[in-house]
């Protein structure tokens, strides 16, 4: 890998850490999140800029490994395990956090918030401690 390469890849993951501080601080308890608007939004909001940054990097890490060329945003993951620069269970993780992206961005089908929370409390460790 470059050194140009490596500090794109640091710098991204610098700013989804940046995201992931954020939405701690953020976040908050779950009998409060449907009711505030603007901090769920700002939750919604962050988690997907979030998941942008991670994604990001893995193509970068794709590119930069010359794994092969992606047909889409999931294929970047599978050739990430395919290379076995991720486990499978990672993978599977990831493929999980860019389906709730899509979700978010693209609404498909109707959002439950006690759904959203739970995926972004529970499933992605961001709950406030």
């Amino acid at each position: 890998m470059q050194e140009a390469e490596r500090k794109r890849i640091l710098a991204k993951l610098d700013e989804m850490s940046k995201y992931v501080k954020e939405l701690r601080e953020m976040i908050p308890p779950e009998e409060e999140y449907s009711k505030d608007l603007v901090r769920k939004r700002g939750c919604e909001k962050t988690v997907e800029l979030a998941i942008d940054s991670l994604i990001d990097v893995a193509a970068m890490i794709v590119s930069s490994q010359k794994l092969g060329l992606p047909e889409s945003e999931e294929n970047i993951i599978d050739l990430l395990v395919g290379g076995k620069v991720i486990t499978l269970q990672l993978g599977k993780k990831l493929k999980e956090m860019k389906g709730f992206r899509n979700i978010l961005v693209h609404k498909y089908g109707k959002k439950d918030d006690s759904l959203v929370y739970k995926f972004l409390a529970l499933e992605l460790g961001f709950r406030r401690i």
